[in-house]
């Protein structure tokens, strides 16, 4: 292809990466794009002069190595020409025959571009610096160059330059659009490489040739999709940078994956190894020995997997052949083991809220979905083991430790005083089945032992009741009431509302039991009512007198007919 592809492609390597236009010979030293080498000379005298007087001069801060070393490169053609299509066009001294459109087009996709990756690369306490090429003063005059004393008597200071608004008030999102939506159109025109390859005739150098512009139309998307992609392992907003690089497709996708994963490569290599230590340390604690183990790896995690893991997420889907995806449910995996391990299964303790974090942080991650469901299983668990200590558990003990009491004051035959406890138990009882039906409602475990608690309580009453028999004075069958009441089973159910039953029947039989409950007597009857049952076989004993009587018929008959 010629003498020109090697220089004009180290060059394009050289300012590959956000710091495209701030490595720029002719934004760094103030030069027209079109300045002959005359032009060149006398700029370079300008700048070496106000360095002597203590004048700052060229682009920003730019200090003495950089201006040499962008000066080296304006003497070399091949190297310029690079620099002139990455830097702007309409100039005074201008001669190509391109139309003003053009050169307007072009420094508006350079001056957007250059603002958009100047924003993401300022420091905090950096002021905007101006990507509109214009030279700064150089000497001459008294208040430029610095000739004039203060009131202190020494050399004045330059004034701080004053920060250049955004055109319009352009937010960062805007200048982005504009840039890549800009240069999209101008490199769809030939007058571009038409402009640039007027240029190589213009410089009249033999070692500049028209294949200079080839290796350029060639490597100029690579270049444009390399200043976006540089930013990707620096950024603070990853999800911000993905979608400028959304912006940059038209250049191909492809092209975009490569530049990309060239900048993100180190960074997965990191994640891995990080991923692969914190494994093997999880992995190596015996169980039961690793809340310790597990909060160290977890800060591990949190403080140099995960924000890589989301770095790289954020860029997954733009055809990198690193696996994102695997990294990212692996790091969730982990987060989830040491949730785990630092939130045991066990009624001792309530689940650690750094368990909780850990689970969340997985979830945000996106993991697969066979990892997802173990996460969100786990964290269901916990969720239910920090109502148990939180609500149900006060709540449980108080009537546990009542029924435990009771259980042993009636293998004490004190049948009396543990039906006493059992009543004072019961507001706790009914609060819990109250929260059966709206806290636990949720809860996998807890209504059912909610309700084999009532149920147990219910026989326990029964007991009572049993062995208080008739000496309560009525107590048994109120017992019995609030056990059938309380019990949950139907084999509970059936057997209190049997005792019940017998109860009720030996109160009507009439035992006197002196309770409030009203007993029913068996009231006196005449000896009419008394023949009158006898007649219709109401009373116990008509079927011994009808047995006499039809006896006594067929003795009768009998004698009668002898």
């Amino acid at each position: 292809m010629g003498g020109d592809a090697p220089l004009v492609r180290e060059r394009l390597r050289e300012l590959s990466g956000p710091e495209l236009y701030r490595r720029n010979a002719f934004r760094i030293t103030g030069a027209s794009t079109c300045a002959a080498r005359r032009a060149l000379v006398r700029r370079r005298q300008q700048i070496a002069t106000a360095a002597k007087a203590g004048v700052a001069v060229g682009f920003g801060d730019a200090r003495p190595d950089d201006l040499r070393t962008a000066f080296e490169v304006l003497d070399h053609p091949q190297r310029r020409i690079v620099d002139e299509l990455f830097w702007l066009w309409d100039a005074p001294d201008a001669s190509c025959p391109c139309e003003p459109e053009l050169h307007r087009q072009h420094d508006e996709a350079v001056r957007a571009h250059a603002r958009a990756l100047d924003g993401e690369l300022r420091g905090p306490g950096e002021s905007q610096r101006p990507a509109d090429g214009r030279p700064r003063p150089a000497g001459g005059k008294k208040g430029a160059a610095g000739g004039k004393k203060g009131a202190a008597g020494g050399r004045k200071r330059p004034g701080k330059r004053p920060v250049p608004r955004r055109p319009g008030g352009a937010t960062r999102d805007e200048l982005w659009q504009s840039a890549a939506r800009l240069w999209l159109k101008l490199l769809g025109q030939r007058a571009v490489w038409a402009h640039l390859r007027h240029r190589v005739a213009a410089l009249d150098d033999k070692r500049l040739t028209e294949a200079a512009v080839t290796v350029l139309e060639a490597e100029v998307r690579r270049v444009l999709v390399s200043a976006v992609a540089g930013l990707a392992a620096r950024t603070e907003d990853p999800a911000r940078l993905a979608r400028y690089c959304a912006q940059w497709k038209w250049t191909g996708r492809g092209l975009l994956g490569e530049e990309l994963e060239s900048q993100l490569t180190p960074l997965y290599e990191s994640a891995a190894g990080e991923l692969r230590e914190a494994g093997d340390r999880l992995a190596g604690v015996p169980d039961g020995g690793g809340k310790t183990a597990a909060t160290a790896v977890a800060a591990t995690l949190r403080a140099r997997v995960v924000p890589v893991v989301e770095r790289l997420g954020a860029f997954a889907g733009f055809g990198m052949s690193l696996g994102v995806g695997q990294l990212v449910d692996t790091t969730a995996l982990l987060l989830n083991n040491c949730a785990v391990a630092l939130s045991p299964a066990s009624d001792s303790a309530p689940p650690d809220r750094e368990s909780f974090g850990l689970l969340d942080l997985a979830l945000r991650l996106r993991p697969y979905e066979e990892t997802r469901r173990t996460i969100e299983q786990n964290r269901a668990r916990l969720e239910e083991a920090g109502v148990w200590f939180s609500t149900a558990r006060p709540a449980f003990d108080p009537v546990v430790a009542a029924l435990e009491r009771a259980a042993r004051q009636l293998d004490r035959r004190d049948a009396r005083g543990a039906a006493d406890t059992l009543e004072a138990a019961l507001p706790s009882l009914h609060e819990l089945r109250r929260l059966r039906r709206g806290a636990f409602a949720a809860l996998p475990d807890v209504p059912q032992a909610v309700d084999r608690l009532c149920d147990s309580a219910a026989i326990l009453l029964n007991n009572c009741a049993l062995a208080l028999g008739s000496r309560a004075g009525g107590r048994d069958l109120r017992l019995l009431e609030l056990a059938e009441e309380l019990c949950t089973t139907e084999e509970s159910r059936a057997r209190i509302s049997a005792n019940r039953l017998l109860v009720d029947h030996a109160r009507q039989a009439g035992y006197g039991y002196g309770t409030p409950y009203p007993v029913r007597r068996p009231p006196r009857r005449s000896l009419r009512t008394r023949l009158e049952e006898i007649y219709y076989g109401e009373s116990p004993v008509a079927a011994k007198v009808w047995t006499w009587v039809v006896v006594l018929l067929i003795l009768g008959a009998v004698l009668v007919l002898s």
